[in-house]
């Protein structure tokens, strides 16, 4: 029986119909109550659309083959085989379910927002690149089951197929079903300061199982899925909040395998990092009334920014510390790919001001070999906020050291022209790819290294990274050979010694010719003014001593 137009099974039908062969060359419309059965060995074939309001039974097969994108709305109900055998594809246009066997010979299912659950006696066969059913929303395919076992969801993203497997041994299975979404694009979660990822992941959901242990593998196609160095990855688990390392990643069959111990969450694979979330406070631009610093260097009117001051951002938005001025002094470790804001906007006025970037700080991480010695293993080049915090390039993620095992670890941090302050190696900072609080502005003494009034400043109860250090050295000093207090007249561009008027710092080629001398960080070089920084290492830094010998020095594990 052929039907060149439509085929409507209408409501008045209430005894079954047997259907050995159709061909729908345009719609098929089971209506609502309608009983549409396709026997043993059967197949409806539809070029068209088609659209259910009731179950199609039997144990033949409805074949969606057309030439154009076709529709199958099956609202919810069932059939019992379904083939794609289309080129152009299928979209589901509302839930469904198949009893049998899900068939692939051309073209994929997109499922759009909606779920497919295929039966616990059902199956998947054909699938392959180029065919299989794409996620391409919020819609999962969903496979039931009633024991333990392994399942293959055929998922896949663009042309790439890239099939999500259950591994599940033990348990008890009560209306259980595994289910799953391929996703492209990168990790939402994932840092921006990692480089080597896969360019898909997949969500992962289950219902109904209990006290089983399941595992999941996916499957990427290389290299097409695959940005960076694929050596790199690393197979992990992301639960909406935290990441996880998986048990394998295997470059040669192009797989990812962890253990997933909650009903939801993420597969993916990217290289391995350690977090940390620093906190201090450079004493330059400390302010004893609020307990903040002042960010007067960045493009800001806010309230720390006084209006007298250029409303003209003049910090980097790529790392100062690779910069000739000052690379001699930070060298790098481990950090080939130089740090760039995310965005110019992570220097603007931020919703909460205690947020506000104060300026590029540099970070040092150092393994432990004993209580005094912390060789550098990776540096960082990140930003410092106002109330202390320092974060990544996006003015908001945890400083990320990328390819760097979980373990113990002593943290150092410095600045360009304050003196470098570090945990103690004796009281070592667990890292791991969960993000680790560390405040060093509240640290007891017997963690921090060096000790206080010497190697950093105690200043209302907050521990301070000691300022005064012009010179892109070790000490902050005021008399004596390389003084400090010198070294403000020289970068205010007058070696000969008298004072000249002050300097306040414009544009962005200031910061690292005049930035330097500008020792509270209120954006004027000043020798004699108001506001000297002379003054002010004389008497804040120095505390009103000024010794022929370094007074304050920089302390840090070797």
């Amino acid at each position: 029986m052929k039907i060149s137009q439509r085929l409507i099974m209408k409501q008045l039908i209430t005894i079954g119909v047997t259907l050995l062969s159709l061909s729908a060359q345009a719609q098929l419309v089971v209506q609502n109550g309608a009983t549409f059965f396709i026997d043993a060995g059967a197949t409806v074939t539809v070029q068209g659309d088609v659209t259910a309001s009731a179950n199609i039974t039997g144990t033949g097969k409805l074949l969606m083959k057309g030439t154009a994108l076709q529709n199958l709305n099956l609202n919810g109900f069932s059939v019992p085989n379904l083939e794609i055998d289309n080129a152009s594809h299928v979209a589901l246009g509302g839930a469904g379910r198949v009893e049998g066997v899900l068939t692939f010979t051309n073209g994929k299912l997109q499922l759009g927002a909606n779920n497919l659950t295929v039966s616990s006696a059902g199956s998947f066969t054909g699938a392959a690149a180029g065919k299989f059913v794409e996620t391409n929303g919020t819609g999962e395919l969903r496979k039931e089951l009633t024991a333990a076992g392994s399942v293959t969801l055929p998922l896949g993203v663009g042309s790439d197929y890239t099939p999500l497997q259950y591994q599940l041994t033990g348990g008890t299975y009560t209306s259980a079903f595994v289910a799953g979404r391929a996703i492209n694009g990168g990790h939402p979660a994932k840092h921006p300061r990692s480089t080597d990822f896969l360019n898909n992941y997949w969500s992962l959901n289950r219902s109904g199982v209990a006290g089983a242990t399941v595992t999941a593998v996916g499957t990427y196609v290389d290299p097409s899925d695959v940005t960076g160095t694929e050596a790199d990855l690393r197979a992990m688990t992301y639960n909406g909040s935290t990441w996880a390392l998986g048990s394998a990643q295997d470059n040669a069959a192009n797989t990812v395998t962890a253990a997933v111990p909650t009903n939801t969450g993420d597969l993916y694979a990217m290289n391995r990092f350690v977090l940390v979330s620093p906190k201090a406070f450079l004493q330059g631009a400390f302010d004893v009334n609020t307990g903040l610093m002042r960010d007067r260097y960045r493009n800001s009117t806010g309230t720390y920014s006084p209006g007298t001051l250029p409303a003209s951002n003049i910090l980097p938005t790529s790392d100062p510390y690779r910069n000739a001025s000052l690379s001699t002094a930070f060298v790098h470790v481990a950090n080939s790919v130089p740090e760039t804001l995310t965005s110019s906007a992570v220097l603007n006025d931020q919703a909460n001001s205690q947020n506000n970037i104060v300026d590029w700080v540099f970070v040092e991480l150092r393994s432990i070999s004993s209580p005094t010695v912390a060789p550098v293993v990776q540096t960082r080049s990140a930003l410092i906020q106002v109330d202390g915090d320092i974060v990544d390039i996006d003015g908001l993620s945890p400083v990320y050291f990328k390819n760097i095992d979980a373990g113990n670890y002593a943290i150092s941090l410095r600045h360009r022209n304050h003196l470098g302050l570090s945990t103690n190696p004796a009281i070592p900072v667990a890292l791991s790819l969960a993000n680790t609080n560390n405040d060093l502005s509240t640290a007891a003494a017997g963690s921090l290294f060096g000790s206080a009034s010497n190697n950093y400043s105690v200043t209302s109860g907050k521990n301070l990274l000691l300022a005064g250090n012009a010179f892109l050295n070790t000490s902050s000093n005021y008399l004596g050979l390389n003084t400090d207090r010198a070294q403000v007249l020289t970068l205010m561009g007058n070696a000969g010694g008298s004072p000249t008027p002050s300097r306040i710092l414009s544009t962005g080629a200031d910061y690292f010719t005049y930035g330097l001398g500008d020792l509270n960080m209120n954006r004027t070089v000043d020798y004699l003014g108001l506001t000297p920084d002379r003054s002010f290492l004389l008497s804040t830094v120095l505390g009103g001593v000024p010794s022929p010998s370094p007074a304050k020095t920089q302390v840090l594990p070797n």
